[in-house]
């Protein structure tokens, strides 16, 4: 009842009137500390009688049903910590599963949690607000606007149960027709809603808005039968479980409207307690079923794993296999060239030291001096380019790529003594040369005709009237460069020089190796060479 007025008169002399309030509308102020909503409290003496008029007010519309009861405090109390003590435990059993499906949500981000969670909240407002705990927490003092809010609870829950149906089954993959479909369940129950809370607020006619919403309820239970009997088949085992609590959300909601047209407003207070109990065992459904999915997933997810790592190590094994093949092709091409390598190696080796014995044995006949002179100058180049090609063969043997300039430059001076040097010329030779400095193995070629050249020279033009012939060789390293600077005590360049084979092979041999020349005739005569680091 919204309103409910009790008088209580002792049947006795100068008795007073006792007067109580309560009712489901009732402000909390005008109620007794030891009344409640739905109850008074009387302590009586049972050696009197009592004149008792209870009136009722009842303003939402349904006929009022005088149902009261009298039983004694002990019994009335014990029965109502029963009951109390069933929807704690119901009410908690669902914040547990509101907690558990939001942290899950918080967690994997999977939204059948977060519509899971709506419904569970929603229905489970439902249920306090239909016990009245949740008009006695917030609208003690105006419980009107606290009942206008159940029906919208109820509303949110159904909000969630579609959009977790519509996401779990993936019926957004299954065309456009089920996308119109929720769309227009969803703005079905924000249009219900909204006249819901009209109906409420304008005329108080709770039992309009329940017929309205009834009505409604018959819309959504068309829609879920139709889509569990279209999808039933194609679902496998955790969608199945998900409609095993659809199924029991249906099956809750036809009995309840049922009840409410057969016993009328009564059958709210049956409301609560079958709502909580079957909340419960829905949320249960749906958590085995989307737990259920995310193992499956889970699980198909390692499977994929397994395989691709098993693709991946096949790959492995394939590319592995052809890399040893390629580099054993690699290995025996690579045989192949070195042989021909070091066979074309030993015959330039051959031919070179052909041509210096040719050139040696023809010399000891040649007695003209100009003849014996160019005969020299070609057994010396031939001998820088033997020079090279052994510093070339032992280097490619050894697996280096360079060419030490001061072994190298030596071995040349050697040889040009024993060629050059007689009793005429006792020439002597001083070399300073960077023990560091090191030359790639294509550049010695150009390096050593250079210095054999310029030896040829000095000990052609330059000591006829020089007692203490001296050549001097130093090479040094830079910051940037490599330098040379040869040097002799001889009589110098002419004021004019004739072109000759020597000085045009010098000046190209540097040129080839990207240097700088500059000539002193002072003092004898020098050359100043800088060239980059070629290595």
């Amino acid at each position: 009842l919204t309103h409910a007025d009790l008088y209580l008169l002792a049947d006795t002399a100068n008795a007073s009137l006792a007067h109580r309030q309560a009712g489901g509308f009732r402000p909390a102020s005008l109620i007794n500390t030891s009344d409640s909503r739905f109850h008074f409290k009387l302590h009586l003496d049972a050696n009197l009688s009592y004149w008792m008029l209870i009136k009722s007010r009842h303003i939402k519309n349904y006929p009022p049903i005088f149902d009261f009861q009298m039983s004694e405090e002990h019994v009335f109390s014990k029965e109502k910590q029963q009951r109390e003590l069933v929807d704690y435990c119901l009410q908690g059993a669902s914040l547990l599963l509101v907690l558990y499906a939001m942290l899950t949500w918080g967690i994997t981000r999977h939204r059948s949690y977060l519509y899971l969670s709506i419904f569970v909240i929603g229905f489970n407002f439902y249920n306090l607000s239909l016990n009245g705990y949740l008009i006695d927490w917030f609208f003690a003092e105006n419980p009107v606007l606290g009942w206008r809010f159940t029906i919208h609870f109820l509303h949110l829950g159904l909000t969630g149960i579609l959009l977790l149906v519509f996401d779990f089954w993936g019926l957004h993959k299954k065309g456009r027709g089920y996308r119109l479909l929720r769309n227009i369940m969803l703005y079905g129950i924000l249009v219900v809603s909204t006249t819901s809370f009209l109906i409420n607020y304008y005329t108080g006619n709770f039992k309009l808005m329940s017929l309205v919403n009834t009505a409604f309820s018959i819309v959504v239970t068309a829609y879920f039968i139709t889509l569990i009997i279209k999808l039933w088949r194609k679902l496998d085992k955790q969608g199945r479980f998900l409609g095993y609590g659809v199924g029991l959300y249906l099956l809750t909601s036809i009995s309840l409207t049922v009840m409410l047209w057969v016993m009328g407003e009564v059958a709210l207070s049956y409301y609560a307690f079958l709502s909580a109990i079957t909340l419960v065992l829905i949320t249960l459904f749906f958590l085995t079923g989307i737990n259920i999915k995310l193992w499956q997933t889970e699980k198909d997810s390692v499977l994929y794993l397994q395989q691709l790592n098993q693709l991946q190590f096949h790959q492995n094994q394939l590319l592995e296999e052809s890399v040893a093949k390629r580099t054993e092709e690699l290995k025996q091409r690579s045989e192949h060239i070195e042989t021909l390598m070091n066979e074309l190696n030993h015959r330039v080796k051959n031919n070179l030291q052909l041509l210096y014995s040719l050139s040696s044995l023809q010399l000891l006949s040649v007695s003209e001096p100009a003849s014996s002179g160019i005969l020299k100058d070609s057994i010396s180049r031939i001998k820088a380019m033997m020079l090279v090609n052994e510093n070339l063969s032992s280097h490619q043997k050894t697996g280096a790529e360079l060419i030490s300039a001061s072994k190298f430059i030596t071995e040349i001076v050697e040889h040009s003594k024993k060629m050059f040097i007689s009793d005429k010329f006792p020439v002597s030779f001083t070399t300073e040369i960077d023990e560091a400095l090191v030359l790639e193995s294509k550049f010695g070629l150009s390096l050593g005709l250079i210095v054999s050249e310029l030896i040829i020279n000095s000990f052609k033009h330059a000591f006829f009237h020089q007692p203490q012939p001296n050549i001097h060789i130093s090479i040094w390293l830079s910051e940037h460069n490599w330098e040379m600077k040869y040097s002799d005590n001889g009589i110098g360049l002419p004021a004019i020089v004739n072109r000759n084979f020597g000085l045009d092979l010098i000046n190209d041999l540097t040129r080839q190796l990207r240097g700088t020349l500059i000539k002193n005739n002072e003092n004898g005569l020098t050359y100043f060479f800088h060239f980059p680091k070629l290595n």
